[in-house]
């Protein structure tokens, strides 16, 4: 299966998810498991600072000049790497309660309307504080980060 999830999410401890990096930015903090890969193609790079509804137009553009066929193919590679793990899509927003929207959650949206299969929230009961959003992280901090992640070579 593939989900989507906040960094933040303690499941991601458990060692049973392929932790899949699409923020722009990698978080700073201890997250208490690796992350495994990244996919650059789904990173809202140059979206910053713009309305949601002209944000949802450019990346599902994006998305679309993607496609679903590149995407499934980046997917089973994961899982080739990675058998018997299920897919989390990661980035920061704690959208739990309704507040927030994602760029996780607008792929998700627009990869049930191509394919008719959907990706899920990965269940987050947790109490703890959110970490910061992307929005609180400033783009100069971002671009310093070190990757140690592995990006599929399709995307």
């Amino acid at each position: 299966m593939i989900y989507t999830s906040r960094y933040s999410n303690p499941m991601l401890r458990s060692g049973d998810y392929v932790a899949v990096r699409i923020s722009v930015g990698k978080p700073k903090w201890d997250l208490g498991y690796a992350l495994n890969c990244e996919i650059k193609a789904l990173m809202p790079f140059g979206l910053r600072d713009i309305s949601k509804a002209e944000f949802t137009e450019k990346y599902r553009q994006r998305l679309e000049n993607t496609g679903t066929d590149n995407f499934a193919q980046g997917f089973a590679a994961i899982r080739n790497r990675f058998p018997n793990k299920d897919i989390v899509l990661l980035c920061y927003e704690d959208i739990r309660n309704g507040d927030k929207w994602c760029h996780r959650t607008m792929f998700a949206d627009w990869w049930f309307d191509k394919t008719g299969v959907s990706i899920d929230e990965l269940p987050d009961d947790s109490k703890t504080a959110s970490k910061p959003s992307q929005d609180d992280i400033s783009q100069s901090e971002q671009s310093n980060t070190t990757t140690h992640t592995e990006q599929l070579t399709m995307f």
